[in-house]
């Protein structure tokens, strides 16, 4: 028997998968026929089905106690994940309209750099906001790999720490970002400070399903957000649109696009991405 304190400290993925683990075992035992070929089959079938999703459950548990491996792990999958691919429809004509002088908050492995191989924008600076170290060589591998007509300038910090000069920024671009911050509303005001006066920021965010308009797939977020949350080092299922407005919306002029972006996975289609023009300057700045 597991202690009660045990339990709690596995992580609510890990331990769904344990106990599934468990009632298959119990199921297939329970059902099985006395003797026969089926029988070993089947039992061959409920063993492997429960090895892996023991296997899996071990595997979320050190991502889960492990922050290291957790953001190697992360940098790794979304590297895989930020190959070429439809996505760049949506992706490329709203971040490449940036010009000036660029900041990108969360480039992970650098997906938006294709997106001005081609551009006709001019960029004069292009500073990044990265708070996983680990994508240090993908990122300046994958801008090289660009022949970017720009110089690319690292920085690692969160976003809440975002430490550029006010009013220096002429675009700040923003893709698969807000849903992994601690704090989105500081990173959105930290974001407008830098912002000058006429300046855009550009974002492109998956975001939670609406439980009236879309119940099915808001329920599959919801059961997807435990294993979610760990796999992508601490991203979930965000209202991005609501958080954008309630931190700029009185002084930012907002453009909205929600769209259902090409994803293999149902619960990750619903999208929302946003040019949102600095119309005057906080009361607060």
């Amino acid at each position: 028997m597991v202690c009660s304190c045990c339990a709690a400290a596995i992580p609510q993925a890990a331990l769904s998968l344990f106990l599934t683990a468990a009632a298959v075992n119990f199921t297939f035992r329970a059902v099985l026929p006395n003797s026969g070929l089926n029988r070993s089959l089947l039992r061959v079938i409920s063993v492997l089905t429960s090895t892996v999703l023991v296997a899996l459950g071990v595997l979320l548990s050190i991502l889960h106690f492990s922050a290291p491996l957790r953001g190697l792990f992360f940098v790794n999958l979304c590297t895989v994940l930020s190959k070429p691919g439809p996505l760049d429809a949506f992706r490329c004509p709203l971040v490449g309209s940036a010009s000036g002088n660029v900041l990108e908050v969360g480039p992970g492995a650098g997906a938006n750099f294709r997106c001005f191989v081609n551009a006709t924008t001019h960029i004069d600076s292009y500073t990044t906001v990265e708070p996983n170290k680990d994508f240090t060589s993908v990122l300046l591998s994958e801008a090289a790999s660009q022949n970017l007509s720009f110089e690319i300038t690292p920085t690692w910090l969160r976003g809440e720490e975002i430490n550029v000069l006010d009013a220096s920024m002429d675009a700040v671009i923003g893709t698969h970002m807000l849903c992994s911050v601690d704090d989105p509303q500081q990173v959105l005001l930290n974001i407008d400070k830098s912002l000058k006066v006429g300046g855009f920021y550009y974002s492109m965010e998956h975001v939670s399903a609406s439980p009236q308009d879309r119940p099915v797939l808001s329920l599959s977020q919801d059961l997807l957000s435990p294993f979610f949350k760990i796999i992508a080092d601490g991203c979930t299922f965000r209202d991005a649109e609501a958080e954008i407005f309630s931190a700029l919306g009185d002084r930012y002029e907002i453009e909205i696009n929600r769209f259902d972006a090409p994803m293999p996975l149902a619960a990750f289609k619903p999208h929302v991405s946003i040019v949102a023009k600095k119309l005057k300057e906080s009361c607060l700045t």
